[in-house]
């Protein structure tokens, strides 16, 4: 690693820490976080520290490795929510880190590399302090610098993040193929499989004690999301909430599941629809990301797989049935350092997803709730800007096309010239 990369990386952590400081502390910049999951962290903390065995002698919706978060800021000093918001800090850091690196390994330009930076030094004023009461940071900090590890090649390092990723919040499995399809480009297929069967399995093996202890508690887990209706923040719900706002569509809204959804035949059948669509999108984004790497201009591929994974990431917050605002800090690893001829539109799109999040959480929430139609047009809006990012991260083959061919291999100012006619090009090579 270069030192100039190591210095832009200290930097953005510094930046993120100072943003993050400052604003908590201005009176009237932000409304108190009313809405904060910290009881419910506190609550399997405590229950933890007094002998309670994770799991099966309480019940937990969240996977070890989010339980694993909520035990550790109980053990830091200060109270629970200073100490949880101290470690959210630390993973905005991590996070911002990552991403100017990352952007330094693709190649960027200094203006995008200074967007990208920017975006995550000021995610906490664009989406709010939403991100001190949830523990998505974490995944934010996990799925950066994974990417890191794909782009360096550092292929255990890369599945042990996306593992660790999975067992913090589920949503990382539908990165699979994307990294399979990755790894197999650079070096083979059956490297690719084999490392993320071992990966996968080394994750089951992980969390086979508490299996074996508590497998109902463990079912749980993946039984609460999969039973949840569908929440009144996503693109399922909204859409029912657009129909009831504008042809007076009778809802039932319903608190469980630790937040408010819409029950019935129609949300149901919208988010089964919507749902679908999610996975096909998943499967489709890889396959894109196949064939544009068939074709993609060495030096340039990495930039494929970031599109491919910011795609991927907006495509599940656009089509899941459950679309809390603290998703909105998923877009942060990968959104800002797509790149190709629609850079500027996913950079606004992004920013605006955050913005317009903020716009109606926590303030207007419960006007939502309360189906104000001021509140489901904000959410509407949000809503239509994740579809359209969708389409603006999609990895297309002129992503890896444009710009000057980076070097194939490093090599010694002595070496034969590898472009000669008795040196074939190798399909590996390293990205300096």
């Amino acid at each position: 690693m270069k030192v100039n990369e190591r210095t832009l990386a200290a930097a953005a952590a510094a930046l993120a820490l100072a943003v993050w400081a400052v604003p908590f502390r201005l009176v009237g910049l932000w409304v108190s976080p009313v809405i904060t999951d910290l009881p419910t962290y506190q609550r399997i903390a405590d229950a933890i520290a007094g002998g309670a065995v994770p799991y099966r002698d309480v019940q937990i919706e969240y996977p070890p490795l989010a339980t694993a978060i909520f035990v550790l800021a109980d053990h830091l000093p200060g109270g629970y929510a200073t100490a949880f918001g101290a470690l959210m800090a630390v993973c905005l850091a991590l996070t911002a880190a990552g991403v100017a690196l990352g952007a330094s390994r693709l190649r960027l330009d200094p203006l995008h590399r200074g967007v990208a930076v920017a975006a995550v030094v000021l995610s906490p004023l664009l989406l709010g302090n939403v991100m001190k009461t949830r523990f998505d940071l974490a995944l934010a900090a996990v799925l950066v610098w994974m990417l890191y590890a794909a782009i360096t090649e550092r292929w255990r390092t890369m599945w042990v993040l996306l593992v660790s990723g999975i067992l913090l919040k589920l949503m990382p499995v539908a990165l699979v193929p994307l990294l399979i399809v990755w790894q197999a480009h650079r070096t083979s297929r059956r490297d690719a499989l084999r490392a993320a069967g071992v990966a996968l399995a080394g994750g089951v093996v992980a969390v086979l004690p508490l299996v074996i202890l508590a497998p109902a508690g463990i079912w749980h887990v993946v039984d609460y999301h999969l039973a949840r209706p569908p929440q009144i923040e996503s693109t399922a719900a909204d859409y029912m909430l657009v129909l009831h706002w504008l042809a007076d569509v009778p809802l039932t809204v319903l608190t469980s599941f630790g937040s408010q959804g819409l029950i019935g035949d129609g949300p149901r059948i919208v988010a089964a629809i919507t749902t679908t669509a999610g996975a096909v999108l998943v499967g489709v984004i890889a396959w894109a990301l196949a064939r544009g790497l068939h074709r993609a201009r060495p030096g340039r591929d990495a930039r494929l797989l970031v599109a491919a994974t910011a795609a991927t990431v907006a495509a599940l917050l656009a089509t899941g049935k459950v679309l809390s605002p603290q998703f909105m800090i998923w877009l942060l690893p990968a959104t800002f350092l797509v790149t190709g001829r629609y850079r500027i539109a996913t950079w606004a799109l992004g920013v605006g997803a955050l913005v317009l999040t903020q716009g109606y959480f926590p303030r207007r929430y419960f006007d939502l709730v309360g189906l104000d139609g001021t509140a489901i047009a904000l959410l509407t809006l949000r809503n239509a800007v994740l579809i359209c990012l969708v389409a603006a991260c999609w990895p297309r083959p002129s992503i890896a096309g444009s710009g000057p061919r980076a070097p194939l291999i490093s090599r010694s100012p002595d070496a034969p010239d590898a472009s000669g006619p008795d040196h074939a090009i190798p399909r590996r090579y390293i990205v300096d």
